[in-house]
């Protein structure tokens, strides 16, 4: 298949509308806010707005035929910082708007989309330890809150909703 138009690693992934959306990322020298997908039907990659701010570690999922993105690490001067924040991307405006944050800084976590709510967890939390930490957001409400955590600590997990 045709290449994306620069490479990533550390970037989330999600598929929306039978595209495949790569979402910032890391691509050796710098974090990235770019946003591209790609048409199996085109065989090409095609470039949508970038994100608010450049991220990797981070976690994305499709609800309601939006794109959320949350969490992550940001660039800090020579090291990087983990973010609580939270995005939604919708693809017929291509626009990204800011989120309530989550409760907890969190990267290479997990996140999925069940009964119209997005669940995050997992990942590496406060002070670089790996979390059991769970929170679900409402959009209604655009709010978080803490539901039960794992029984045990994971890292760079992936989940799917059937």
């Amino acid at each position: 298949v045709a290449s994306m138009s620069q490479k990533r690693s550390g970037l989330a992934s999600v598929v929306l509308d039978g595209k495949i959306y790569a979402i910032g990322g890391c691509d050796g020298a710098g974090i990235l806010d770019t946003v591209e997908f790609y048409d199996p039907q085109a065989d090409s990659w095609q470039r949508v707005a970038s994100m608010p701010r450049g991220l990797f570690g981070h976690a994305a999922a499709v609800m309601g035929g939006k794109i959320y993105v949350m969490g992550g690490s940001i660039p800090l001067s020579s090291v990087s910082a983990m973010v609580k924040s939270a995005y939604v991307y919708d693809p017929q405006a291509d626009a990204w708007t800011q989120l309530a944050s989550m409760g907890t800084s969190r990267r290479n976590h997990a996140s999925a989309a069940v009964g119209g709510k997005l669940y995050v967890f997992s990942g590496w939390g406060t002070g670089e330890h790996l979390s059991t930490a769970a929170e679900v957001y409402d959009p209604a409400s655009n709010s978080w809150a803490q539901v039960t955590n794992l029984t045990s600590a994971r890292g760079l997990s992936v989940a799917v909703a059937l």
